[in-house]
């Protein structure tokens, strides 16, 4: 199944997990949050690493470059599928959201730059790629997903000002659970 297919079965996919996770009710802490996230964001950083590695280790044809792309894109959808398996607890649905809808639109602009790249006769070198409209829209959503990430590492810092409240049995656990990770945003 060609990755155009998927993204369309995605654009729905990611429309139900908006609904789901606008309602709550997650079923995990937050810190198993976080690490479940982490671990979907590494695996698909892996896979785009490895992409861009073979990519800048040989002499690219049309055909290598639209490969590239289609595993790209394949590697993106797999991690927004982990996104939506995970059931975010109630204090973060509402972000968690945010955060779904705005990878959806990343993949959404990367398939568009894909089309773009793909159309070309010619293979190009990856900075005409980014030097496009096309690339240009994925780095202003790549923008905002890193806006939304400081969001969440500020959310996971002030947890750790919870730590005083840790020996007082009468609060909740959700309210004393302190998260200690850096997930990596970019500045």
């Amino acid at each position: 199944m060609g990755w155009m297919m998927r993204l369309r079965r995605v654009g729905v996919g990611a429309f139900l997990a908006l609904v789901v996770a606008g309602c709550g009710g997650g079923s995990l802490s937050l810190s198993e949050y976080a690490a479940q996230g982490q671990a979907v964001v590494t695996v698909m950083e892996e896979r785009i690493a490895t992409l861009d590695a073979g990519r800048n280790s040989q002499t690219s044809t049309v055909e290598d470059v639209r490969a590239y792309w289609d595993r790209r894109l394949e590697a993106r959808v797999r991690a927004l599928a982990g996104f939506q398996d995970l059931n975010p607890p109630d204090q973060i649905a509402d972000l968690a959201g945010t955060g779904l809808e705005l990878f959806s639109r990343l993949i959404a602009a990367e398939e568009a730059l894909a089309v773009r790249v793909a159309a070309y006769e010619t293979v190009t070198e990856p900075g005409q790629w980014w030097a496009t409209p096309e690339g240009e829209a994925v780095q202003a959503v790549e923008d905002e997903i890193d806006a939304l990430c400081n969001v969440f590492q500020a959310m996971y810092d002030a947890t750790t000002e919870r730590i005083v409240l840790s020996d007082a049995p009468w609060i909740p656990s959700e309210m004393k659970e302190i998260i200690q990770i850096d997930i990596g945003c970019q500045q």
